[in-house]
């Protein structure tokens, strides 16, 4: 089951925290929670969807946390040196993929980093991102379709 969903936890929590080290750590406290979780074993349990919440709520609350930007002051003045989990980011994604990701999240807010994680790595539908993030269906297209246009990129999507 981790394997499966590996790549997903870690991209949703990546894109909310924009921190190697911290992600992979979060990742597996996602992980831990599925793990002690009862009704995620049920076969009727939607184990995808239950991830994603609670990966974006672990980033969330690890954005507002103060160790969090502790740890991000320590790293800026260069007091902290680099960890195994950035070596791990780089296997899981291609060093030039990685670059470019994270210039173009880092041009982004914190809300439209969500809304461009949850559609393109969560893989989530427009109704479901705007369930997510409480905010209208219409909301979800038109942040879309500007943060698109504006980074220049081109995103192919199957369904609205």
């Amino acid at each position: 089951m981790q394997q499966r969903f590996q790549g997903l936890v870690y991209s949703v929590i990546y894109g909310i925290c924009v921190d190697p080290c911290e992600t992979w750590d979060l990742t597996q406290e996602v992980f831990v929670k599925a793990y002690t979780c009862e009704a995620f074993w049920d076969e009727s349990f939607n184990q995808k969807a239950w991830l994603v919440t609670v990966a974006r709520n672990e980033a969330l609350k690890y954005r507002r946390s103060l160790a969090s930007r502790l740890r991000y002051l320590a790293r800026f003045c260069g007091f902290e040196a680099d960890t195994d989990a950035a070596e791990l980011e780089k296997r899981m994604i291609r060093a030039e993929e990685a670059a470019r990701l994270r210039e173009l999240l880092l041009k982004l807010n914190e809300e439209e980093r969500q809304i461009i994680t949850l559609r393109f790595s969560a893989e989530m539908t427009y109704q479901q991102i705007a369930d997510e993030m409480q905010i209208k269906i219409g909301t979800v297209m038109s942040r879309l379709s500007r943060l698109k246009e504006r980074l220049g990129i081109e995103l192919a999507e199957d369904n609205p």
